[in-house]
């Protein structure tokens, strides 16, 4: 069968290839930022496919959906694979068009759409916060009278805390509007409005195998996704088997997946608050969550969720057993930039728990302040015995790259 990936992941870390079906006839779309610089790693990387495409600033640009139709005007794919959250929509609505299986767009806007996501769940009796539609000012008056402050505006189509701004007062709500217009003429702003929960945070990933979900675990998160934005170190880790927490937080999460209609094979990515009167759900994505949280289920449950997606949708499956709760214990710590001039990066002393550290800076590099929940300079995955020795862990490795972080303050005008 001949197949289109679209991808943005690592391709160094995605093997389509080896992942699919030996007679299949792989086509690939690409972001050039998912391909190595090095040509040697390149030339593996590209090998194998039938046709390769690559795209410059992929998420924000129309190139791919436009190639997909002229490669499958020439070729007739008869599966489409696509896992990023940017490509949900592209890709099902080339689905729609093409006739093939997978998920449509109507299902995938479920899932990307804030609005039409918590109407199903507020309909199913999952409880969420108040919200509403803000397509111009009045909307957004109308929120503030109707909601109260505080109050959090966002888009109703977004990703990684991009966008979100928390209004507090009448001060708030003028600054908001003096820096953004909310739509241009006639043009709706497609954000929503919803009442703000002062929580803790967790996020539950698992896996939905033909309709049933086989994984659902939670990650308790020490710092809200707008506290990540503000310049917070976001530190998640499972939550261990004989938490008490556990039963609510999988029970909420399940309740919202089949509301929201995921019947045959998908992962998820939900985000639970914990308000001072109990549990409030988020929002769920239909696709593996960012940040480490794939290297966290890798080492969590012994299985990457995005070679077993890609396996199952194309039809070349590893038959084993999902475990249902975890086979260790592990979680992850992301550390954002301070914006400054990189002089020195030193030696790092860490913990042995520590499986992976990911440092993204090198001296002389020029840092800025976080402009989303996932803008990090360096990242750790550590394992453990139990949810507090992970966090200790994570904690030490954190302070062992800020005494070895040499950053300094630039003249604020470097900053802009």
């Amino acid at each position: 069968m001949k197949v289109l990936i679209l991808n943005r992941f690592t391709l160094a870390r995605v093997d389509y290839r080896k992942w699919a079906r030996p007679s299949d006839e792989l086509y690939l779309i690409t972001s050039s930022d998912s391909v190595s610089a090095d040509e040697t790693a390149r030339k593996n990387e590209l090998a194998g496919f039938a046709h390769t495409e690559i795209v410059d600033d992929y998420a924000d640009s129309a190139l791919p959906e436009y190639l997909a139709h002229r490669l499958h005007d020439r070729h007739s794919f008869g599966k489409l694979l696509a896992m990023s959250e940017f490509d949900l929509l592209r890709a099902g609505r080339l689905r729609d068009v093409w006739g093939i299986s997978g998920q449509s767009q109507a299902e995938a806007l479920l899932f990307r759409d804030k609005i039409r996501m918590k109407d199903v769940l507020a309909e199913s009796g999952v409880r969420i916060a108040a919200y509403r539609t803000v397509d111009d000012v009045t909307d957004l008056v109308l929120a503030a009278r109707e909601l109260g402050f505080p109050l959090v505006v966002k888009p109703r189509l977004g990703a990684a805390s991009v966008g979100v701004t928390l209004i507090e007062n009448d001060t708030d709500l003028d600054a908001f509007l003096t820096r953004n217009p909310l739509s241009v003429g006639d043009a709706p702003a497609h954000l929503m409005a919803e009442s703000f929960v002062s929580h803790a945070l967790f996020h539950i990933d698992g896996i939905v195998d033909s309709g049933e979900v086989k994984v659902c675990w939670p990650s308790e998160q020490t710092t809200s996704c707008l506290e990540i934005t503000q310049g917070a170190v976001c530190l998640s880790t499972f939550l261990d088997a004989d938490d008490p927490r556990l039963p609510a937080l999988r029970g909420m999460t399940v309740r919202a997946v089949e509301a929201l209609g995921i019947t045959e094979t998908a992962l998820f990515h939900a985000e639970i608050f914990a308000s001072a009167d109990g549990f409030v759900f988020n929002e769920v994505g239909c696709r593996v969550g960012g940040a480490k949280i794939r290297d966290q289920l890798e080492h969590g449950f012994d299985v990457d969720p995005i070679e077993w997606f890609a396996r199952a949708y194309l039809g070349n499956p590893r038959h084993h057993t999902l475990p249902s709760t975890p086979v260790r214990q592990t979680g992850y710590a992301l550390v954002p930039p301070r914006p400054g001039l990189v002089e020195a990066l030193g030696e790092l002393q860490l913990p042995a728990s520590i499986t992976l550290f990911e440092p993204k800076i090198s001296p002389g590099d020029v840092l800025l302040h976080p402009t989303s929940s996932t803008s990090t300079i360096a990242s750790f995955v550590a394992i453990g015995a139990a949810q507090a020795d992970v966090v200790r862990d994570l904690d030490t490795a954190v302070a062992a790259l800020r005494s070895a972080l040499v950053v300094r303050e630039l003249p604020a005008e470097s900053d802009r």
